[in-house]
């Protein structure tokens, strides 16, 4: 439409926005291919970016792996007891050793045990039940209390009465309290992993009012009171067997439970009437600990004093495992020596032979896997490189993508992304240092196995593919143990600068090293080369191009829009010249009739 849109006035039966659009074409031709060279650099991005990601992941997961001692060189050990389980890393080294388990370490651990009416623990049974209460119910207003009545409307506990104490003769028929406030009067007991120095080195307090006790609170509710402080000691109710229990995840001496009662409540209820109820007993190794007194219940109200048969708590055991003669304590059943790490299972009758090996098939499958990796690959970056862009494919323009259908438009624009990377000189560089990393020798290394070659991999074809030689790999294993380690993983550190500082040196390291090296710097060529992002905001030489492209295109759109106005405004012009004229000459016309 015309600025002044004021067409057809003069009957000259032109169609302006046709000869507006053919005086615009040559600007659009020269817009739309600023905008395909933009979209073509940007798609060039991101094929930067998408083979960026590759080679990261690459090297930060893949490659990785093959620098490591532990599978390059690794090492196997075997045990010829079943009390002692063996595992050698890779600087174990290849011998054998004699090695005891003296005694098993252990954590501190507390179990609640069925007790008859004597206090004697029995086979079977539930912790101790008030009330008429099943073994499924594990409230604990029906643990501790004998009776327990109260007031909702005065809030008060009119009546409570303990359970039997048959450790303490003076309080057989247990205690009784009445007129208790029921919202603030509370059990509470202490716990203490050996850390905590809370309450004047009492620990955490483990607290609950008669009125959450009287409203349900379970012993999965204590269980979750006592995890929830942060302590070491953790507490579990396994419903199916009916047990409590708290043990210290740490083992050895330095980790206790230590369990204190808690200040007496106005009624001079204690929180060792709490723990008393739960019978709890220590164990370790899978049997129980008995005192000397032969009272083995951990536990035990002995008077209203608040004294507890636990004031020191309880603790872990060290164990002791003798390597070649040596003693090694440990509180995991664990100890690691000279690259082998001993786990105890059990004492043992007599010495056991611990023997070590090379690890070979686990050293050649890594191998394997190796030359699989760097196939796939070297395979992947010659698919880009050798691509051949599609001729006559070029980014559609925005009034072709108009005249087509979606799925013809990614057909189009999928020849169109073809061989954005055909013989990119950054691409060539990293597959020309990927096939000399494996060819070079390590000239750090002395001997006849200090290459690729000589360990059994060397390249097919014209595109440099691993083939390997197991026969090869395993024959320089048996002669030299730290052949492959070598060949991969060796880091050169024999040169330095004037400073004394270690200095690079690709040519002495190991396979794996290298190709390490060199995607590194590739990252960085990339990233200088395209960015490292989908933004063009960051310095790169496409992000530069794209920008400037961007600020071209949109001053470009500005002069577009200047010029088809000025069209607009000649023909506007035009047409009312030929309205003036046409009435000029009907008006001359009129007068001679």
């Amino acid at each position: 439409m015309g600025v002044n849109g004021i067409y057809g006035l003069s009957g000259s039966g032109l169609d302006i926005e046709s000869m507006v659009k053919v005086g615009m074409m040559s600007k659009q031709n020269e817009y739309d291919k600023m905008a395909q060279k933009f979209t073509k650099n940007e798609w060039t991005k991101a094929a930067y970016l998408e083979l960026n990601s590759s080679i990261t992941t690459f090297n930060a997961s893949t490659l990785s792996q093959y620098k490591m001692s532990a599978n390059m060189n690794a090492k196997t050990a075997s045990s010829n007891s079943s009390d002692v389980k063996v595992e050698a890393n890779a600087t174990a080294p290849i011998m054998s050793h004699q090695v005891e388990v003296e005694s098993l370490s252990a954590a501190a651990y507390l179990v609640s045990t069925a007790r008859d009416s004597s206090g004697n623990i029995v086979t079977g049974g539930t912790i101790t039940r008030y009330q008429g209460a099943s073994s499924s119910n594990v409230e604990l207003k029906n643990i501790l209390f004998q009776t327990l009545t109260y007031d909702e409307t005065t809030e008060k506990v009119t009546s409570v009465k303990t359970g039997k104490n048959p450790l303490s003769s003076a309080n057989k028929n247990g205690y009784s309290y009445s007129n208790l406030n029921y919202s603030d009067n509370a059990i509470t007991f202490y716990l203490n992993d050996g850390t905590s120095t809370e309450n004047g080195g009492k620990g955490v307090e483990i607290s609950f009012t008669f009125k959450e006790i009287i409203d349900g609170a379970t012993l999965n509710d204590l269980a979750s009171r006592i995890n929830g402080k942060g302590l070491n000691v953790r507490a579990a109710y396994d419903t199916v067997n009916d047990k409590f229990s708290l043990y210290n995840v740490k083992g050895g001496e330095a980790n206790t439970i230590k369990l204190t009662g808690g200040p007496a409540d106005q009624s001079g209820y204690s929180g060792l009437v709490f723990l008393n109820a739960l019978n709890l007993t220590q164990v370790q190794n899978g049997e129980i600990v008995k005192k000397a007194d032969g009272d083995d219940r951990i536990i035990s109200i002995k008077s209203l004093s608040n004294t507890s048969k636990n004031n020191d708590g309880i603790t872990g055991e060290n164990g002791k495992i003798i390597v070649d003669g040596m003693e090694y304590a440990t509180t995991d059943n664990k100890a690691t020596v000279g690259g082998i790490t001993y786990t105890a299972l059990a004492k043992t009758s007599k010495p056991a032979t611990v023997s070590v090996s090379q690890d070979v098939d686990g050293i050649v499958d890594k191998v394997k896997s190796f030359v699989a990796d760097y196939n796939k690959l070297l395979s992947s970056l010659y698919e880009k490189y050798d691509e051949k862009p599609e001729s006559g494919y070029t980014p559609l323009t925005q009034s072709q993508k108009d005249a087509m259908k979606d799925e013809q438009i990614t057909k189009w624009e999928e020849k169109a992304k073809k061989g954005l990377l055909y013989h990119d000189q950054t691409l060539g560089k990293i597959i020309n240092e990927m096939r000399e990393s494996i060819y070079t020798s390590v000239d750090s290394v002395e001997g006849k196995y200090n290459s690729a070659y000589s360990i059994g991999i060397s390249t097919t074809g014209l595109k440099g593919q691993l083939v390997l030689d197991e026969d090869k790999l395993r024959k320089a294993l048996a002669e030299d143990s730290d052949a492959v380690y070598n060949v991969f993983a060796k880091l050169d550190n024999s040169k330095k600068d004037a400073q004394g500082n270690v200095v690079n040196n690709p040519s002495g390291n190991g396979i794996a090293q290298r190709l390490g090296d060199i995607f590194t710097t590739a990252m960085k060529n990339i990233k200088s080369r395209a960015g490292s992002s989908t933004s063009i905001t960051e310095d790169s030489d496409l992000n530069t191009l794209l920008r400037n492209l961007q600020t071209k295109m949109s001053n470009f759109k500005k002069m577009m829009n200047s010029f088809e106005n000025a069209l607009y405004k000649k023909y506007d012009k035009m047409e009312t010249t030929l309205a003036s004229l046409g009435a000029q000459l009907n008006f001359v016309m009129g007068g001679n009739q």
